[in-house]
């Protein structure tokens, strides 16, 4: 009798064990898609990036937050480049400036990036701005430079926006943004 019930609970014992791991992982991976993950792991050098996602006004990732739109919408979560970060944190392989934001970013927002379905479309982004300043033909969404330009010449997603356009012309600088130095 005492074989029999031994044989009965391992099935049991097994079955809780890989509903708890299935349960942790489940939230694990929810977590992990939450903006608060970034800098609950690797204080430095995420805080900086996710305060101003959620409290900074003046930055395009906080309009971004307004808008329902998480982190990983942009960032697309790839396990081989959250292996290589993860390892650089460990090792404290990355620098940060004064204002303790890295000091070398590898994500440029580009055209492709923005315009991502659900996101952006580049066609209402120009005709928005046409005429900028009320400048007849200005339009910085247009540029004479082509398409060599990614938006993230002008619009700074953790770091203040700057008018790129301005270290040639001297165009309308929106509120909040700086021009050329």
């Amino acid at each position: 009798m005492e074989g029999k019930r031994r044989t009965k609970r391992w099935p049991v014992i097994v079955g809780v064990v890989v509903v708890v791991v299935a349960c942790a992982g489940a939230g694990f991976w929810a977590w992990h898609e939450q903006p608060s993950f970034c800098n609950a792991i690797c204080h430095e050098p995420m805080d900086n990036y996710v305060e101003g996602y959620f409290d900074d006004a003046t930055l395009m990732a906080n309009a971004h937050e307004q808008a329902g739109t998480t982190c990983l919408d942009c960032h697309e979560a790839k396990l081989s480049e959250q292996v290589a970060e993860g390892l650089s944190w460990v090792r404290g392989d990355f620098s940060v400036d004064e204002a303790g934001n890295l000091s070398t970013v590898g994500v440029r927002a580009d055209a492709k990036m923005c315009t991502r379905a659900g996101c952006h479309d580049f066609d209402e982004v120009a005709a928005a701005t046409e005429n900028w300043g009320g400048e007849p033909g200005v339009n910085p969404h247009a540029s004479h430079q082509g398409t060599a330009i990614d938006c993230s010449n002008c619009h700074g997603a953790h770091e203040v926006s700057y008018m790129y356009c301005n270290a040639c012309h001297a165009y309308q600088v929106p509120d909040g943004w700086e021009s050329p130095r």
